[in-house]
């Protein structure tokens, strides 16, 4: 026997020495190159993660590591040469020794290579060779002494002291090689990189270097974005992208190149698996080898053997959860984050070249245009077509960042399962077979294979279920982002229940999606929990039947085996359904990344010119011609450094002529002509001084609807561009900008929120108006800048700015309905109409022709001349804000009033999004709990899992017996049987002396395989049972709470007062209602469920040390003191880093919508490269928080798996040290204390998952309780209000408690039906007045009644449902011309046709069409021809589309359409915030005269931005400062003579004798 032994050990050590030569060879080129190139000493240090500073490399130091390194290797050299002098065992022996002797050689010479290195990376690198040498060593050595430790210690005590210090050589060598740190700190932009690759290996692979961060979070109780290092080039967004262009891609499908572009990676990835597959069973095997030795051992055995077995599960059981960690670690910080952030990365930098297509009216395919039944709301062809859903919607494309990369990312984590199974599965295999046989196996896996089919089965549809889960979130995502985005047309509607109804109903439909995932997920954990039971049953039934008995060994190593294999066989399904989850998104993604992007289809030249181009909107996909809005045949040459105008009525075409300038359309014939800007980086816009400052081919645009940024109002100007104090001065002087910024008492730092929500409509304007003038561009391009600006600013504007000297040589295109303002320093004019050019050339040459006056005519219809450059202004000439400040429109609410600044730093609009500090509140855990079933359910649900887990004992136990009856059997008569009885139920109490196992009263239990066997499947079944059910019930609870708190929420968002909603970006409360409840809806109830599982599972490990022996409790007790002090650690860290992680992703989301929003305008100036890269910075911040997160625990999770191994080590000890124990208990005992890491690390990650999803909870229960505006009050009588007098007394209003009145004591009525004009300047008070009415703000003193009732009395939702508003800026939401008129189908389809004529989007003729079924014009064969080639007015079919915010109408469109939705309701008290800003003179005359005709039974207020739509209303109300000013007829107040307020602005206004004539009625 020990010459086998000996020989097997001379060839074990023959083969480290041979390893130990592999590894020396990277030393030896080592020092070839070196001798063939000196190093110089280097003072700096830079690589792809940083760059280090002189005081980073000053502190670098590798001096005592690599002493260590040297003296440990010598002295390892000369103990083995003394071992060899004076101890060699016979032949085998002195070769033995020989051999030992050449690989300290080896080693030394590897110690040296280290030693003189002065590369601090490649030193550390062969440290790791070092080490792997050194290790391998001390492995052989500790092997051969496991075989000769015995004799050796009676033989030659000197020489086994020589050995152990031998072994101690080795491990200090192998510890000290990972001790050198691998480079000096570097750092990124001035920020401290992540340290990983610049500490020691040793603290790379033990996860230390996160030790100072969680010190720092114990310390502060929080962490901050600030405290987490940079992620280091691997992982960094701008170095993920750029790696992904750099390798050959674009061919190979994008799972490929994701594959391909990470090969190495995954080649990392899957050896660690196979590593650590195959340690996964080393601890079973290493206690197969100590049961077997209990089961041979004789009484008072005391052999070393069984010690050094202690001594191999203890490396083993580390070893495994080493390689485990690593695996993990390494497939997040190589693969799934660096995955999220190129992923990321991507999809944004297409976004910035994408196509920006527009819903471009695909026509429904149910009913003909012509059918007079409605076709039905929902699309026809739903599913057909999801990915040009997914085109189309802006929210969708942000999901592919926020759910479709997340998907891919995680998938690529959890991959490393599919290798890791099939590896795990032949090595287990390999190990039962040579452990059972191969017949009980192969019983115990028929019984697999039969469940298997099951277990697809529910895979499949789990995986259905997901995936409707996801169509489902998707629309309650774009339900809920239209709800917020449409907040304000909301509240004034008071369609708050319907909306709370509409977003219900998609909610109850994704609670469904989610209980089916949950039933089908209950299922796939009862196969889970059920096919391991069966497969230990049946096999140690087949096992026991075939040798008749069982021995313990045999039946606790093989139930170890089998637990194993349970998580390795259970996760395959729902693997395989989350690769085909992630399949999905990565095909969604490939789509998006395919689709078509803006090509160049502009020529470069030195003038804008169109040649006989035809011009469309960009389409995706191929789109019939006729159901595109189609400019034809344009031939038109702006001049250069000159300005253009271009005009037209409404819709036809004008925004889209500008976007072809811009490039941003489809070209379908002709060629386009455009000056090609120089590229961003060749701008040096740095270097930019005030005699090269314009670029002459540079574009700006201003869109029709102003895209600002959540930014301050300076910083919307200066776009990037350096400041020039002059230039900007000038700016905002000629923008009229300034009085706007006198009144903000932070002026140009007032922040200003997402989409300039607190801006008024025309403040947006000139900001973007000023944004464009500052920039260097030569070439202006504007559109419709004057329709929300009042006369006397647009003519400031006008002469001020497009013609001052700051707009002086550039060549600026404008289109305006105002062509009379503009004709004085016209050089060229458009008219566009019909779709194609009406007129076109030099003003001087249509005036001659006198095209001139025919333009101007349709623009102005004769009767109603509104001789519009001096339109009547109704602010004065030294007023250059045309509105209440913030108080425009619907915008009023969120004024921002010169208010004294009591601090420097300016105010931030949009509040940073708070973060919880420190544990999640105990208030949150018991709403939750409330909210989920209350006491008695959660008193049930504990009762359920305390019963399993004592089944799962009871079946160890009923093991336990079993085996130990078949060993009273087979011993020695002679022999006292110690462990005479154990069939006693654990509640008769310790009886037991010292350290010797408690002696119960000897019952022991007799039986046959059957009587054994049927207890044992018994006990399996109920446990199964058990087992899957208590996860349904958890499941059920937690729909429960769901349901709830989504109520609760949906409640309260649509009734929090408009100032809050104004000051939360939309993306923060969308993350609460999708992100935060994805959490909530499914990952809290497997955190609490999995949770208290691995919680009780650590309870049966102390219980079933119980049995054996107290100490085991008493160490089980120390060890979860350091356990918890390290969980403690962990959660300080963690907890505030998932909170950041949380705060880090809206900012994506964020940044993402708002570009997208603004695409055109960022295309527009060139910027795209900058967004990029401002994108990049918030994707590395979201992998910074990830990347930590996924370091605490690893942190912890190998501090824990350190502990149990102590603990399994501890137990083997205690167990050793009880004279005569029996196998069975011994089996049983070590079955459990395996347990002990896993269950320590998943309670506590459990727990603290369970705590990181509760600050969902907690971001979700803090809106819930946000304040809502005042829901009480009475009803008033149904048909109220019926006359619509009003009467304001005394009205006193602010915005907020703290803010001076706006309305200071105003008191004024009116009487039914009446129509009143409320004129005033700037700051006056008329949009609070609006805002007063509707209760957005409410009376601090006064009142106001209307018919006769106090309107503070009655409730929110009747007062605002019973009068109307039409807004200044139109809200559409998305859906069809029908559904925006009559959302709730309270209307029939005539009605609405009715109402779309009277506001004269469509003609009586098409009316009748719609209604008769004809869809073709009546008339002579060649209007039928021409019709084709006309564009169709999707007016005539309420079914239309209408697109996200209705972009896919003009401006103009949009508001007809909201004034026809006022019509529908016809309101008694109806508010119009003049709204025709944005329609061409003809539409705004027929609009005022449906005004006039269409609300004569209602009494109406219309606040004025011209003074001609209110001269022949019946009274005028002039505001100064909050008070009345003058109250009267037009003609009281003309004749109160030059000092009158409203006389006095009718002077001003230029148009005087126009306004006298109407208001004396003459001519009328």
């Amino acid at each position: 026997m020990l010459v086998d032994d000996s020989e097997f050990m001379l060839n074990a050590i023959g083969a480290g020495t041979a390893f130990i030569g592999l590894c020396s060879v990277p030393a030896s080129s080592d020092f070839v190159t070196r001798l063939r190139k000196r190093d110089a000493k280097s003072d700096t240090y830079e690589d792809g993660d940083g760059k280090a500073t002189p005081e980073s490399v000053k502190a670098y130091s590798a001096g005592a590591p690599k002493s260590l390194i040297l003296i440990s290797a010598a002295a390892g050299l000369a103990v083995s040469i003394c071992l060899l002098v004076i101890e060699p065992l016979g032949r085998h022996g002195l070769w033995t020794d020989s051999l030992d002797t050449a690989a300290w050689g080896l080693l030394l010479f590897q110690a040296v290579a280290i030693a003189s290195n002065r590369s601090s990376v490649r030193a550390s690198h062969l440290g790791i060779y070092a080490f792997l040498s050194a290790a391998a060593h001390a492995g052989v050595l500790l092997a051969r002494g496991t075989t000769i430790a015995e004799p050796l210690l009676h033989r030659s005590p000197v020489a086994f002291a020589l050995r152990v210090a031998e072994i101690a050589c080795g491990i200090s060598l192998a510890v000290s090689s990972l001790c050198i740190p691998r480079r000096p700190d570097v750092f990124f932009d001035g920020e401290p990189v992540d340290r990983m690759y610049t500490v020691s290996a040793l603290s790379r692979f033990t996860w230390r270097w996160a030790s100072g961060l969680l010190k720092l979070a114990t310390k502060k109780r929080n962490l901050d974005l600030d405290d987490l290092p940079r992620p280091g080039g691997s992982v960094r967004a701008a170095s993920v992208s750029a790696d992904w262009k750099a390798k050959p891609t674009a061919d190979v499908p994008l799972w490929l190149g994701l594959f391909l572009a990470h090969k190495t990676a995954f080649a990392v990835n899957w050896f660690l698996t196979l590593c650590a597959s195959i340690l996964n069973f080393a601890p079973q095997w290493v206690i197969l080898q100590l049961l077997r030795f209990f089961e041979r051992r004789q009484p008072g055995d005391q052999s070393l053997e069984a010690w050094m077995w202690v001594v191999w599960l203890a490396i083993v059981i580390i070893a495994q959860s080493w390689f485990e960690a690593m695996l993990w670690w390494q497939a997040y910080s190589d693969l799934s984050i660096p995955v999220r952030a190129q992923l990321s990365a991507l999809i944004f930098e297409k976004s910035m070249r994408k196509k920006d297509a527009k819903g471009t009216g695909k026509s429904k395919k149910a009913g003909e245009a012509g059918s007079a039944e409605p076709a039905s709301p929902q699309r026809a062809d739903a599913d057909e077509d999801d990915s040009e859903e997914l085109k189309k919607s802006k929210q969708s494309t942000v999901n592919l960042i926020g759910v479709d990369g997340k998907r891919v990312s995680d998938f690529f984590a959890f991959q490393t399962l599919f290798p890791g199974s099939l590896f795990k599965l032949v090595v287990s295999l390999a190990f039962l077979i040579k452990l059972l046989g191969w017949k009980p196996l192969l019983g115990g896996f028929s019984a697999m294979v039969a469940i298997m089919p099951v277990n697809i089965y529910f895979s499949k549809r789990y995986s259905d279920a997901q995936d409707r889960l996801m169509k489902v979130r998707d629309q309650k995502m774009e339900v809920v982002n239209e709800a917020l985005q449409g907040i304000r047309q909301i509240k004034f509607s008071a369609l708050e229940p319907e909306w709370e109804a509409k977003i219900g109903a998609v909610r109850e439909r994704e609670l469904g999606a989610v209980w089916s995932v949950f039933l089908n997920d209950t299922m796939l954990i009862g196969c889970w929990v059920t096919s391991p039971i069966m497969l230990a049953t049946i096999s140690l039934a087949v096992y026991a039947a075939i040798h008749g008995s069982l021995a313990p060994s045999v039946a606790f190593v093989s139930l170890g085996v089998f637990k194993s294999l349970e998580v390795t066989l259970s996760v395959v399904p729902e693997l395989t359904t989350d690769l085909l989850d992630a399949w999905v998104s990565v095909e969604r993604i490939e789509q998006y990344l395919k689709s078509p992007e803006v090509e160049d289809i502009c020529k470069d030249s030195d003038e804008v010119s169109f040649d006989n181009a035809s011009i469309a909107w960009p389409a995706d996909e191929a789109t019939d011609e006729a159901e595109r809005f189609v400019l034809r045949s344009i031939n038109v040459t702006f001049p250069r450094g000159e300005l253009s105008v271009i005009s037209g009525k409404t819709g036809t075409g004008k925004s889209l002529m500008l976007a072809a300038i811009l490039g941003e359309v489809d070209l379908l014939g002709g060629t386009l002509y455009v000056p090609r800007a120089p590229p961003l980086a060749e701008r040096h816009d740095d270097k930019a001084t005030k005699s090269n400052w314009i670029i002459p081919k540079a574009i700006a645009y201003v869109a029709q609807i102003p895209w600002i940024e959540n930014a301050s109002i300076k910083d919307n100007i200066l776009f990037g561009l350096p400041h020039d104090e002059e230039r900007y001065k000038k700016t905002l002087e000629v923008c009229a900008l300034k009085k706007d910024l006198e009144m903000l008492s932070d002026g140009e730092d007032t922040e200003i929120g997402a989409n300039g929500i607190n801006l008024s409509g025309g403040q947006k304007w000139r900001i973007t108006l000023a944004r464009a003038i500052y920039s260097r561009a030569g070439i202006l391009v504007l559109d419709d800048i004057f329709s929300a600006v009042d006369a006397h600013v647009g003519r400031h504007i006008f002469e001020k700015c497009l013609n001052g000297e700051l707009a002086a040589g550039r060549t600026r295109i404008l289109v305006t309905h105002h062509v009379a303002l503009c004709e004085p320093k016209t050089k060229y004019l458009v008219e566009l109409g019909d779709g194609g050019v009406l007129h076109a050339g030099l003003l001087s040459e249509l005036r001659e022709e006198g095209a001139l006056e025919r333009i101007k005519t349709h623009e102005q219809i004769l009767e109603e001349i509104e001789a519009d450059e001096l339109a009547t202004a109704v602010n004065s000439d030294h007023s250059s804000a045309e509105e209440q400040l913030g108080g425009g429109g619907a915008n009023g609410d969120a004024a921002l009033q010169k208010v004294p600044s009591k601090t420097q730093a300016p105010r931030k609009f949009v509040e940073e999004e708070a973060r919880e500090q420190g544990a999640v509140r105990k208030h949150i855990y018991l709403t939750y709990l409330r909210d989920s079933g209350g006491f008695l359910f959660w008193s049930i649900a504990v009762v359920i899992y305390v019963v399993r887990q004592g089944f799962t004992i009871g079946q160890s136990w009923w093991l336990k017996i079993w085996t130990s009856d078949r060993e009273q059997e087979i011993m020695p008569q002679g022999l006292p049987n110690v462990s005479g009885g154990f069939g006693y139920t654990y509640s008769e109490g310790v009886r037991q002396s010292s350290i010797h196992v408690f002696s119960a009263p000897a019952t022991a239990v007799h039986g046959t395989l059957a009587f054994y066997l049927g207890i044992y499947v018994a006990l399996s079944i109920i446990s199964s049972l058990i087992g899957t059910l208590k996860y349904l019930y958890i499941y059920f609870g937690s729909i429960r709470a769901s349901r709830k708190l989504f109520a609760k929420l949906n409640f309260t968002i649509l009734r929090t007062p408009i100032r809050w909603l104004d000051t939360v970006p939309v993306g923060r409360i969308l993350n609460r209602y999708t992100a935060d409840f994805n959490t909530i809806d499914t990952q809290m109830a497997y955190s609490v469920g999995f949770g208290v599982n691995s919680f009780l599972g650590l309870m049966g490990v102390v219980v079933s040390g119980l049995f054996v022996s107290p100490y085991i409790v008493l160490m089980a007790v120390v060890l979860l003191v350091i356990c918890l002090y390290y969980a403690i650690r962990y959660l300080n860290g963690a907890r505030p880093v998932k909170r950041l992680e949380s705060t880090t992703k809206s900012p994506v989301f964020e940044q993402f919508g708002s570009a997208l929003t603004g695409v055109t305008t960022i295309r527009g100036f060139g910027k795209s490269q900058v967004y990029v890269e401002r994108m990049h910075r918030k994707i590395d911040d979201y992998s910074a928080a990830t990347w930590h997160l996924w370091l605490f625990n690893r942190w912890m999770g190998w501090r824990m798996s350190l502990v149990g191994s102590f603990f399994s080590s501890f137990a083997s000890i205690v167990i050793l040290l009880i004279p005569g124990i029996d196998s069975a208990l011994a089996g049983f005992a070590l079955s459990f204390a395996l347990e002990f890491s896993s269950s320590v690390m998943w309670t506590i990650r459990y727990y603290a998952n369970m705590e990181l999803n509760m600050n969902s909870a907690e971001r979700i229960i803090e809106y819930t309780e946000l304040p809502t505006e005042d829901l009480g009050g009475r009803s008033p009588p149904a048909a109220w209000p019926t006359a619509g007098r009003i009467e304001v007394h005394d009205l006193v209003v602010s915005y907020a408690p703290d803010l001076p009145p706006v309305l200071k004591g105003l008191t004024f009525s009116v009487n039914s039906r009446e129509r009143i004009g409320v004129v005033g300047r700037t700051g006056a008070g008329k949009s609070s007045l609006t805002l007063a009415l509707f209760r957005f703000l409410e009376a601090r003193s006064g009142s106001i009644h209307i018919d006769g009732i106090d309107i503070s009395t009655i409730k929110l939702h009747d007062l605002r449902s019973r009068l109307a508003i039409i807004p200044q800026d139109p809200v559409l939401f998305s859906g069809t011309i029908r559904s925006n008129l009559d959302p709730f189908d309270h209307h029939t389809d005539a009605e609405l046709r009715d109402c779309l004529e009277r506001v004269h989007l469509i003609t009586g003729d098409e009316s009748a069409e719609e209604s008769s079924g004809t869809a073709t014009p009546a008339g002579s064969d060649s209007t039928a021809a021409t019709a084709v080639k006309r564009n169709a007015n999707p007016f005539r079919d309420l079914q239309s589309p209408v697109s996200e915010g209705g972009l896919n109408l003009s401006q103009g469109q949009r508001q007809l359409l909201c004034l026809a939705r006022a019509i529908v309701s016809r309101p008694r008290v109806m508010v119009l915030d003049e709204a025709t800003s944005a329609v061409d003179m003809h539409t705004d005359a027929l609009i005022q005269r449906s005004i006039r005709e269409e609300f004569t039974d209602s009494t109406l207020i219309v606040i004025a931005h011209r003074l001609s739509t209110i001269a022949d209303f019946d009274r005028v109300l002039v505001l100064l400062d909050g008070q009345v000013a003058e109250f009267g007829t037009p003609r009281e107040l003309w004749e109160m003579g030059e000092g009158g307020i409203f006389r006095g602005m009718c002077e001003e206004s230029g148009e005087r004798e126009k306004l006298r004539g109407v208001i004396f009625g003459e001519g009328h």
